[in-house]
């Protein structure tokens, strides 16, 4: 078994490499997880008002939001790079 080292050229290079949406990943999943629990609490119905919203099985709101997300994080990561 090896173990990694501060030494170890290759582990800062792709680290390095990461842009800073890769790098902070686990950080905006947590926020947009804690967002959708404030939401949840602040607005009981809307549960049910989102699943009530699909088109052939696919959650309409899913489905248009994930592309806007995605733009927005990225606009979001070239802003802070």
């Amino acid at each position: 078994m090896s173990t990694t080292t501060h030494d170890d050229p290759t582990a800062t290079t792709v680290a390095g490499r990461l842009s800073r949406l890769d790098r902070f990943l686990p950080v905006w999943i947590g926020l947009a997880m804690a967002a959708g629990l404030l939401l949840g609490r602040l607005l009981p119905g809307l549960d049910t008002a989102l699943d009530a919203v699909r088109i052939g099985g696919v959650s309409l709101p899913i489905a248009l939001g994930l592309p806007i997300i995605v733009g927005l994080a990225r606009c979001i990561a070239v802003v802070i790079i």
